[in-house]
């Protein structure tokens, strides 16, 4: 595994929130909140790269220092914080994402769907949101799922299983989409779920759009993740780091591990990379969108 931690610190840092990031109970711990800032000050722009939609930002919102640019949904939404705008999305094609839930029902019987546009969410009655839909939260629909996928311009459809967790079931889904979509899982909630985009999208391909408008290079690039839908980012980047909670399958791809989540792992690692001396500029800010 190739780093350039010897070479100085990284010209941009890309980073996942839960589980990386945030703390275990979803909170900005105050050395994290510091790192980011410091990294700001010393030119080393902080980029969170996310499986969040826009509309669950919130907690980064405010965060001083923080790069406004911002990749959500997986890599098919790129967002500006600070004028609140979408900067790029990249939505599934209905037809390719009815074929996908056909085939993936015949696999996985108890398979339930639901679709994200980033700012609504729409999900067949079987789905269970993550918060109780009361009936008073305009951002939430329940639809057949025919009528969702043409209805909602998805940039992600979400799979979700009671029998099969979320390993199981991005092996199944994954069988059964092939190189027609791109799913991973992100959420080690215990039952399954699986993430859905269009084919190629992914948080590296995003980053990778992201880095090229800033006019920074893979190589001076670094990147925390900790589940499946980082894989591609650590991957892409030059400076790759996991943090020691994460996902079985990432500890075992040989990516340096810095302390886990709990312990501020990323800000510790942010901070030791702003004493090593900065880069003498700073990527400025992506700007107007990119047709897409």
């Amino acid at each position: 595994m190739t780093s350039l931690l010897d070479a100085g610190p990284p010209a941009l840092v890309a980073c996942d929130l839960d589980g990386t990031f945030l703390s275990p109970d979803g909170t900005v711990s105050e050395l994290n909140a510091h790192a980011v800032l410091r990294a700001e000050q010393a030119g080393i722009p902080v980029v969170f790269a996310t499986g969040r939609p826009v509309r669950w930002l919130g907690v980064i919102a405010d965060l001083p220092g923080v790069h406004p640019t911002v990749i959500a949904s997986n890599g098919a939404v790129l967002y500006d914080l600070a004028s609140r705008r979408t900067l790029d999305r990249l939505c599934l094609d209905p037809l390719v994402a009815l074929d996908a839930v056909a085939s993936i029902r015949a696999s996985v019987p108890d398979a339930a769907f639901a679709f994200e546009s980033g700012t609504h969410f729409g999900y067949e009655p079987a789905y269970r949101t993550w918060v109780p839909d009361t009936g008073q939260d305009p951002t939430l629909r329940r639809a057949p799922v025919e009528q969702l996928a043409r209805e909602v311009s998805a940039v992600k459809m979400l799979v979700q299983s009671a029998v099969l967790g979320d390993d199981a079931l991005l092996a199944r889904v994954q069988a059964c989409v092939g190189g027609a979509l791109t799913a991973t899982c992100s959420t080690g909630r215990g039952y399954g779920l699986v993430e859905i985009s269009a084919a190629g999208v992914d948080k590296a391909s995003m980053l990778a759009r992201t880095c090229t408008r800033l006019g920074v290079p893979a190589r001076r690039v670094a990147a925390f993740g900790d589940m499946p839908n980082d894989v591609s980012m650590l991957s892409w980047v030059g400076m790759p780091r996991v943090v020691a909670n994460a996902h079985p399958a990432l500890l075992a791809l040989g990516f340096p591990v810095v302390p886990a989540n709990h312990d501020s792992g990323v800000g510790a690692t942010i901070l030791d990379w702003v004493a090593s001396g900065a880069p003498t500029s700073s990527p400025g800010h992506v700007g107007a969108a990119t047709p897409a």
